[in-house]
Parts: structure tokens; sequence; C-alpha cells
């Protein structure tokens, strides 16, 4: 069956938007627009092509097999269209490059990479966008950012994106410096501590949820849900809390010995950081450099470049 002439880039968007964000509560939220209109704009989709594309389970929507194979081909569409506009501008020079950052890398890696960078490119400038993972791989999906450094997507968010891998980066159990339990080791703690846990939906709570069940906890003391520094600083500082989180975002912290480490004993809780982009993003010759500055950046901190046996 031929395209009706009726879908617009509109419709398409929204059915992305509503997969990325998981239902259309939450996509309409993203957008800043009514659930019924988004609704409305997603039954037009399905009348034109004459297919259910969406299931709906509660508030959550599922792909049907029809959505599957057309979020597939809707997402390299969008990505040829992305190239079109980029051969049809030329040699436009790009000045600004967008940026999306994990906390594992928004603090320490990034920062010195892009002085770097900067001091070769003074007329690029960088625009930085921190934020969760849903909330900036929608983001960059969008086109609003170029870039996405952080934690490895699942496989079922990669369709259209390629990930390049930088280094690994193990989860660990962090509290104040002189905790009262300083020096004994996780499996003693985790039990009896007080934790700050990932925030749900972040992209290690899932891993962290299944190190704690592996370990026999299936009820931990969680008191708070974050993946961001400033707050948690704060309550480890006035407490006794624990935070399980990647080491990236509480390593400055470490070095200067406002915060420990409790040994887990899992040597295996660790996870692949990259780069997450476009197939097309590699044509920016600006954005090339700045990734070879990530990459350098990354053998002078010495990162560990392979899985942890």
């Amino acid at each position: 069956m031929a395209l009706h002439r009726g879908i617009k880039l509109r419709h398409v968007r929204a059915f992305l938007d509503v997969v990325d964000e998981g239902s259309i509560s939450a996509a309409a939220r993203a957008q800043g627009i009514s659930q019924p209109a988004l609704s409305k704009t997603l039954g037009e989709l399905e009348a034109m092509m004459e297919v259910t594309l969406l299931t709906r389970q509660g508030r959550r929507v599922t792909l049907t097999v029809a959505g599957k194979s057309f979020r597939r081909h809707a997402l390299q569409a969008l990505q040829q269209l992305d190239s079109a506009v980029a051969a049809a501008q030329g040699e436009a020079r790009v000045d600004m490059i967008n940026v999306g950052l994990l906390p594992t890398v928004a603090g320490g890696v990034f920062p010195r990479a892009a002085l770097a960078f900067s001091g070769r490119h003074p007329g690029v400038k960088i625009s930085m966008l921190t934020g969760p993972h849903t909330y900036l791989l929608g983001k960059l999906r969008d086109g609003q950012i170029d870039l996405m450094i952080g934690r490895m997507p699942a496989a079922d968010e990669m369709p259209g994106l390629r990930f390049d891998f930088l280094y690994h980066e193990e989860i660990v159990l962090v509290g104040r410096s002189g905790h009262p339990m300083e020096g004994r080791p996780g499996a003693y703690v985790l039990p009896r501590a007080e934790l700050i846990l990932p925030t749900q939906g972040s992209i290690i709570r899932s891993t962290v949820d299944q190190f704690l069940l592996s370990s026999g906890i299936t009820d931990p003391k969680m008191r708070y849900e974050t993946v961001s520094l400033p707050p948690a600083l704060g309550l480890l500082e006035a407490s006794d809390l624990l935070w399980l989180i990647s080491r990236g975002v509480v390593r400055r912290e470490l070095d200067s010995g406002v915060l420990q480490t409790f040994d887990l004993g899992a040597p295996f809780l660790s996870g692949a950081v990259g780069l997450t982009m476009k197939h097309s993003a590699t044509d920016r010759a600006e954005l090339i450099d700045l990734i070879e500055a990530m990459r350098i950046e990354i053998d002078h901190s010495a990162m560990p470049k392979a899985a942890v046996e």
C-alpha cells in the first residue's frame, strides 16, 4: 500500500514519542500537550494505515508486530531525512554541538574533554543538557541533541542509533567518611543500612535491583531515590545513609576522601559507558573531534577498557 497523503511528520513523531516514553500520558507531558490530543493523533495514524500499531495495557502501551516493523522503518526514514537536510545545507558552518550527559560522565571525564576540544576549536560552542536516560534518548531521536554520553541503551532502544564503547564502569556502595560501619563488607552493611537507590527507571536501577535480590535482600531499607550528586551528597554527609551509584558520579568525592566505598565483592557489577548517536552524526568533523577528545581523556584517566572478569 502506498503512503497515505494524510500522514504527516507529526503523526510519525507522536508515535515514536509514545513508544519511547512507554505511555500516552508520559509522552503528552513530555511534549506539553493534552493526552486526548496525542491519542487523537495516534488514532489518525492507525486509521490512515488501516493497522493497529499499539495495544494499551493499563497506562502502558506495547507495540504490535506491525508497530515494531513501522517503528524500525520510521526511525530509518527520519535518519534519512536528517541526512537529506544536512546535505542540502552543504558547507554551512556548524558552530554548536549539543550534548546530552548522564550523571556518570557529567562531572568528570566530559568537562575535561570539552576544555581540550575548545582549545582546538574556539569558534565552536558546546551546549550541555543533563537528565535521565529516557529523557535524553528522546532528545537525541528528535534531533535536539547530537550526542548522548552515558550507559549503553537497551537493545530495543537502538534502532536508528549507534553506540560506541568507551569504558566499563562499576556500581559502588558509598557512605560518608567516618561512617559507623566503616571497614565492614557490603554483605554485612546492605541488609542493615538505610539506602539511597538509583531512581526507578534509571538505566542502572534494574542492575541494582537484581544485585540486591541475588544477595538475598528482598526488601532493602530504601529511604530515597536519586542519581543526582548534589541531593545525595547532602544526605550522605548529614547521616549514615549509603548510596548505590555509578563510580563516575562520585569519583571526585572518593578521591578527596569525602566519601568512602564499601566492598560489595561483586566485580561483575559494571556496565558499558559510551557514545550514543545517530549514524549520520559522524559526518560532522567537529563532532568527530569532540569524540576523539573524549577518548584521549579516557586514556589519560586510565579508565577500564574491558569488562571485568
